[in-house]
């Protein structure tokens, strides 16, 4: 019994803790002492025991979402369209104005005519729909009505 490895120690060589010289040890010890060997045995299956008592309450089935990364934007992209809506913005009532702005032979006396302008302090750096404009009616005796539109 005085010879005999503590528990402690048999515990160790359980969990795997010991260096090679004590794992040599211990066997050679188990081999020829039947007590030793009944209790390494007992504490063996003991953990054996906890570790399946253990695993009933893990959850095996662990589902890990997906991480799903949003495209980054293309921030050149969306300047360049933006510039292209405004160019074509612009474009557009330039072409009103090219159509519908009325000559002087156009004019009739029984109608009254719209006439639109942009004011003259024109910002080039604003769009279209933010430029002061003034609208003009002309009735057909000639009275011109101004319209201020900000």
């Amino acid at each position: 019994m005085m010879s005999c490895i503590t528990n402690e120690l048999i515990q160790k060589c359980i969990d795997r803790e010991t260096n090679l010289e004590e794992s040599v040890s211990i066997k050679n010890h188990l081999a020829s002492c039947e007590f030793c060997r009944v209790e390494f045995e007992t504490q063996q299956n003991r953990a054996i025991d906890i570790k399946n008592i253990l695993n009933r309450f893990v959850e095996s089935d662990i589902e890990i979402p997906t991480i799903i990364i949003p495209k980054q934007k293309n921030r050149r992209r969306s300047v360049i369209k933006m510039n292209l809506i405004y160019a074509l913005s612009a474009a557009c009532v330039m072409l009103f104005f090219v159509v519908f702005y009325p000559n002087e032979n156009a004019l009739k006396s029984d109608e009254i005519t719209m006439l639109q302008n942009f004011n003259g302090d024109y910002d080039a750096n604003l769009p279209a729909t933010q430029q002061k404009m003034i609208i003009n009616l002309v009735d057909p005796s000639g009275r011109i009505t101004e319209f201020y539109v900000d």
